[in-house]
């Protein structure tokens, strides 16, 4: 008869599975992972064609209230001062969507419960607000200082919502200066 020796592997409760992937396997099975999570990343931020989200979006935004000309999938970091700032942590982040309707960026997080969209925060990009985008690596967020010295910083994600979306973050950049320029009474 077989007794298990109390101070054996399976005593203790540690199983030893032989290890069946080669080389070759290991290197399809990383190649694989990697092709997911960078394939994910090929959705844009932007989900202002989906007429339900822009719906969606519109019913959350006050009455009277343009309807919303961009809405991406973003990150608000509040009282965050971008990447650098020392406030920025995990734990005050909240992902939602931001929308630009009017002379105003929204910010609404998804209510799973009760499915739709909650009004969290609005920000004029307007002067005298301060506008710049923050890089650290490939990531970007669009930091807005408003007039009262607060900041808030953004980071558009992806499709996967695995990484940060540059490419529409200097898009929106690019429009909301555009629309400053073009304000009434702005130089």
């Amino acid at each position: 008869m077989n007794e298990i020796r109390p101070d054996s592997n399976l005593a203790l409760g540690v199983v030893k599975v032989p290890h069946r992937l080669g080389t070759p396997a290991r290197i399809f099975s990383a190649l694989t992972l990697a092709g997911a999570l960078a394939g994910s990343g090929c959705v844009s931020a932007d989900l202002t064609k989906g007429a339900d989200v822009r719906r969606e979006v519109a019913e959350c935004l006050p009455e009277g209230t343009q309807a919303p000309s961009l809405v991406l999938r973003a990150i608000w970091f509040p009282s965050t001062n971008g990447f650098r700032s020392p406030d920025a942590a995990p734990f005050g982040r909240v992902s939602g969507v931001l929308a630009l309707a009017g002379d105003m960026l929204w910010f609404m997080n998804w209510n799973e419960t009760e499915h739709h969209y909650d009004m969290t925060h609005s920000v004029s990009f307007m002067p005298p607000a301060t506008l710049r985008i923050d890089r650290f690596g490939t990531a970007s967020m669009l930091v807005i200082q408003s007039g009262n010295m607060a900041y808030d910083s953004f980071e558009l994600m992806n499709g996967g919502d695995l990484g940060s979306d540059p490419k529409a973050t200097q898009e929106l950049y690019d429009n909301l200066q555009a629309r400053r320029a073009r304000a009434p009474g702005e130089p």
